[in-house]
């Protein structure tokens, strides 16, 4: 925070208690050693030397920028002994993560004295950023190249080996002897390092804008505002749509009407709307008319939209039961059960007890399911209704509940009602009839199937040399002719004639039609009953029992029951008012970007290519730029982000010993707008 005096706080992102070392931090040059410290307790006690937890810093100084930095681990190829089988996987989604943000600038980071063709985060920032316009890469340990090999690293510097549009940087970071050395500073490891360019025969030669820790915070903090500049209207948009939305939420927990609920004037009319509302809306989510906002956006609140499912749920498992009639099985059986009901009726009359008998035992088998239909809507009728109550009246719990109880016993008493009316359902359904023309078209349907199927087998089985496999002449017509005639007179004796087998097939292709008729028929009877008999009858003694409530309260002898019922839910005070908070904030940071840029217009994030942006100080200007200061470059843009970065808590570094943790949990926000500087490479923490 620039303007601040020095400051820091260290802490670990977990529930429990916090680390010995852990708290305010007395100074820079202690800071690392808090860290280090921090990093021994999370990661001594865990069998591979890994934490999931992180270590966060939140830092104030006038001398840094306003972002957030997060120390991400190296590369990691291959595990060795003790680590577990996911730490590549785990590394790379976590590297993929972050690199393909749009906001966050790219440090790659990689070593000086190896091979650079053999360093493969320069391709992965290559793909997340094609352009180039955020990736800075960052050479560290010159002091380890060996004799001879610094021609090559010059390449590399000078930006000839892999061009990058922002090029390279190189800094040296403390050795591990000199970490571990307690006097070791910051302020002195700074220092070292600019003495040890100066003197160094190869490096002092190089551009002093490439060379140290001092050089690279300039480059990127003009990186860093310049990549703000270009963020700033999906910024602004951003800001836009969260704010609407915290002014939706603080009116949906109450808003206003929060102050006037010690009115019993005011409680009165409340309870009045409620119960107008929600008696409005239930009958207009039980038939389906969605063009309330409320009913649009929540499904939970669609009873229309949850019946039908069940109804479909209904349709599918009845149909489900149908039995398989072209199995040789099922023939078999149906032929047993003909001829245990065969009595006196004449060669060539079919017994109908048959039919009847056979349909009243299946019939049955749709009960549980029709059973099963009704407790679901009977349920669903019960939800919805909860769920309806609760969004009308989410600040005033006791309320809800007053009118969810009465629904509850409205749905359990018609839903008896109705099991009565499914009841008479099956009674009629137990006796099979139908007038229904559709019938005699479906049983044509399925005789003109099976001539089909009969006709086919005919074809297959033609001789050789008939009309049916070979070229036409006299002799082969009379092949054929006779071979059709033969073959579908014995089907149509067999399935026509006088004997049991036509017989069997006849009772097949009846079933299988009145099946069709009766089971549409008992889906379309159990809807309209559940609608009409259920829904409906609910739904007006449901408006009947709340009105009455209505009435009631109005009376003066319920003023201490009014108080009760409009008892605001504590915990919702305190999301109203974070709702609140959230609003002032958010209106804050807008009123600093139109400060900052007046003439910025809100633009949905990719919904254009944002122009290329190089910063001053990097490979195409030449020219020197001072230390990064937020009040001398942009004043405003500085503001902007104190008041964007309040928001919400910045993400968490990520922190390990000798492998990374897995990527920061969602509850781990970044503030919309906020630019991130990411690490990584081999050096991983050391690279900072």
């Amino acid at each position: 925070a620039p303007g601040s005096p020095w400051a820091a706080e260290a802490s670990v992102s977990w529930s429990g208690p916090q680390p010995r070392a852990a708290g305010p931090v007395k100074d820079r040059d202690a800071l690392s050693r808090v860290i280090d410290e921090l990093t021994n307790e999370l990661c001594e006690h865990t069998p591979n030397g890994f934490s999931t937890d992180a270590i966060v810093i939140h830092l104030s100084s006038p001398e840094v920028p306003d972002l957030t930095l997060l120390d991400l681990p190296g590369i990691v190829r291959t595990t060795v002994s003790g680590q577990s089988s996911t730490v590549v996987s785990d590394v790379n989604n976590l590297i993929e993560m972050y690199l393909k943000q749009e906001r966050t600038i790219v440090l790659a980071v990689m070593p000086a004295n190896q091979d650079i063709a053999t360093i493969d985060i320069l391709e992965r920032a290559a793909v997340a950023d094609p352009a180039g316009e955020r990736t800075l890469a960052v050479l560290t340990k010159p002091d380890l190249v060996d004799r001879g090999g610094e021609d090559e690293v010059r390449a590399v510097l000078a930006n000839k080996r892999k061009p990058l549009r922002l090029g390279f940087a190189m800094v040296k970071c403390r050795s591990q002897r000199e970490l571990d050395d307690t006097e070791s500073t910051l302020t002195k490891a700074l220092e070292a390092e600019s003495e040890f360019f100066k003197k160094h025969p190869v490096w002092s030669q190089e551009d002093p804008k490439k060379l140290g820790v001092r050089s690279l915070t300039k480059r990127l903090s003009t990186l860093l505002v310049e990549r703000i500049k270009v963020a700033l209207p999906s910024i602004k948009y951003e800001l836009q749509l969260q704010r609407e939305a915290a002014a939706k939420d603080f009116t949906r927990l109450g808003g206003s009407d929060s102050q006037q609920n010690d009115d019993v004037q005011w409680m009165r009319a409340e309870v009045v709307k409620f119960v107008a509302d929600y008696t409005n809306l239930l009958r207009q989510s039980a038939r389906g008319n969605y063009g309330n906002a409320m009913l649009a956006k929540n499904a939970e609140l669609r009873l229309f939209g949850e019946a039908q499912t069940i109804f479909r749920r209904l349709k599918d498992e009845v149909a489900a039961t149908q039995p398989r009639f072209e199995d040789a099985s099922f023939v078999e059986r149906l032929t047993a059960e003909m001829a245990a009901f065969r009595g006196r009726e004449l060669p060539g009359f079919t017994n109908s007890q048959v039919f009847y008998g056979f349909m009243v035992q299946n019939i049955e088998q749709w009960r549980p399911w029709v059973e099963n239909c009704r407790q679901l809507y009977v349920a669903a009728a019960r939800a919805v209704s909860d769920n309806l109550a609760n969004a009308l009246a989410p600040t005033y719990p006791a309320l809800a509940v007053e009118v969810r109880g009465r629904a509850h016993r409205v749905a359990d008493k018609f839903g008896d009602v109705v099991q009565t009316k499914l009841d008479a359902v099956f009674a009629k359904e137990s006796d099979p009839y139908t007038t229904n023309e559709s019938m005699l078209e479906l049983i044509n349907r399925i005789r003109l199937k099976n001539f089909d199927v009969a006709l086919n087998a005919v074809v297959q089985t033609a001789p050789p040399g008939s009309l049916l496999t070979a070229r036409s002449n006299d002799k082969m017509k009379y092949t054929a002719k006779n071979h059709v005639k033969t073959q579908l007179g014995r089907w149509y004796m067999q399935t026509h004639g006088v004997n049991t087998t036509s017989k069997v097939e006849d009772m097949c292709t009846l079933l299988q039609a009145y099946w069709d008729v009766a089971t549409k028929r008992l889906v379309d009877n159990v809807c309209m009953t559940l609608e009409h008999d259920f829904t409906n009858a609910f739904l007006k003694e449901l408006e009947h029992e709340c009105f009455l409530f209505a009435a009631d309260h109005s009376n003066p002898d319920k003023e201490p029951e009014l108080h009760r019922l409009f008892r605001e839910d504590p915990a919702v005070v305190e999301m109203r008012k974070a709702a609140k908070e959230k609003e002032k904030r958010l209106t804050r940071a807008l009123e600093s970007l139109k400060e900052a840029a007046p003439d910025v217009v809100a633009a949905r994030p990719n919904a254009a290519q944002a122009p290329g942006v190089v910063g001053r100080g990097f490979e195409e200007d030449d020219e020197e730029e001072p230390f990064f200061s937020p009040a001398k470059e942009d004043p405003t843009v500085d503001s902007l982000l104190q008041a964007q970065q309040r928001t919400a808590p910045p993400p968490a570094p990520a922190t390990s010993r000798s492998a990374p943790p897995p990527a920061p949990s969602s509850s781990s926000s970044r503030p919309a707008g906020a630019s991130d500087a990411s690490l990584f490479g081999g050096e991983g923490a050391n690279a900072a």
